[in-house]
């Protein structure tokens, strides 16, 4: 008898197993596939968004509406679709919920930035390496050629600056305090006399051009035959009021030098930067200013304000001196 109960127990267990259990085991392992499946869908690659990004219902601006966002260094999965212009290609998520602009990711999780540079635009001036990270090891992403324009996004923890490519890639400047002084274009030294107004290097050599052509107009002038006297005054005139502006692109310590102008009886030099911090870094070459933006220790007017009338267009801050 306890044998026949034992196979009797037996054989109910394993029909019951076989009814019951075996089925779910069996619909568990589908799943396991299914997933499997749906996690490794062919082209499927992980990416990280750049900047503050759009998920959208359609591969495309136009026409389709923003499901949500995702913040800066968030990962998805998904794959490459095909896009037009001016979209470019388009990221369909895995998880089928959405779509991402490809030109706002990258294969690499972004570092952070503490600061930004609100996407500005620089030239290079010089031969210069883009890497692919800012770690040690980090692959050599673009040699540039001088005259390459970047946008940069912000600086890093660790003195690099983001730069997008043209391309829509993401790359690493390293240095970029050094970077930063030459934002405004070709670094020069500026040197000022007071006593004088006159400035030295780069700068003195473009007012010393426009003085030679300014003398050449005054020489015109004076050989130029009238109809009257009252002609003549009326060019002399002109000429003595008339200012003679011009357009630079260089960078002194940090400043953007946007521009230069001479004047009948004085010079004046233009920053694309506030007064306060123009001041900041001539006071740092050892100049008295005071808070009012006057320089001490001179005869002649010598100052540091925000531009007006004409000068306005040629920048933010003039550097003014004469008498």
């Amino acid at each position: 008898m306890p044998v026949v109960a034992v196979v009797t127990i037996l054989a109910m267990a394993g029909l019951y197993f076989w009814l019951f259990i075996a089925d779910d085991l069996k619909r568990d392992a589908d799943g396991l596939i299914t997933e499997a499946w749906d996690a490794s869908t062919p082209g499927a690659q992980i990416f990280f968004a750049m900047t503050e990004v759009n998920i959208r219902d359609k591969p495309s601006t136009a026409g389709s509406s923003i499901l949500g966002k995702l913040p800066r260094g968030s990962q998805v999965t998904g794959t490459i679709q095909p896009g037009s212009a001016p979209d470019g290609p388009w990221l369909k998520l895995s998880d089928g919920n959405g779509f991402i602009a490809r030109t706002n990711m990258s294969e690499s999780r972004p570092p952070v930035l503490i600061k930004s540079l609100n996407d500005q635009s620089w030239v290079a001036d010089g031969l210069i390496d883009v890497w692919a990270s800012t770690l040690a090891d980090s692959n050599l992403l673009d040699r540039l050629r001088e005259g390459t324009q970047l946008t940069l996004a912000g600086t890093t923890a660790d003195n690099f600056i983001e730069v997008k490519l043209a391309d829509g890639r993401y790359g690493y400047l390293a240095d970029a305090t050094s970077i930063l002084k030459r934002l405004g274009g070709k670094p020069i030294s500026i040197g000022f006399n007071l006593e004088t107004c006159a400035f030295s290097g780069e700068i003195g050599a473009e007012f010393e051009k426009i003085g030679a052509q300014l003398r050449a107009q005054w020489q015109a002038l004076e050989t130029k035959e009238f109809a009257n006297e009252s002609a003549r005054q009326n060019a002399y005139s002109a000429l003595e009021g008339k200012s003679k502006f011009i357009r630079l692109r260089r960078s002194f310590e940090g400043l953007s030098v946007t521009g230069l102008a001479q004047h009948y009886e004085s010079q004046s030099l233009y920053f694309d930067d506030s007064p306060a911090k123009v001041m900041d870094v001539f006071r740092a070459q050892g100049f008295d200013i005071g808070r009012n933006g006057l320089f001490t220790g001179t005869e002649l007017y010598a100052g540091i304000a925000a531009t007006r009338g004409e000068g306005a267009a040629y920048g933010k801050t003039e550097l003014g001196c004469g008498v």
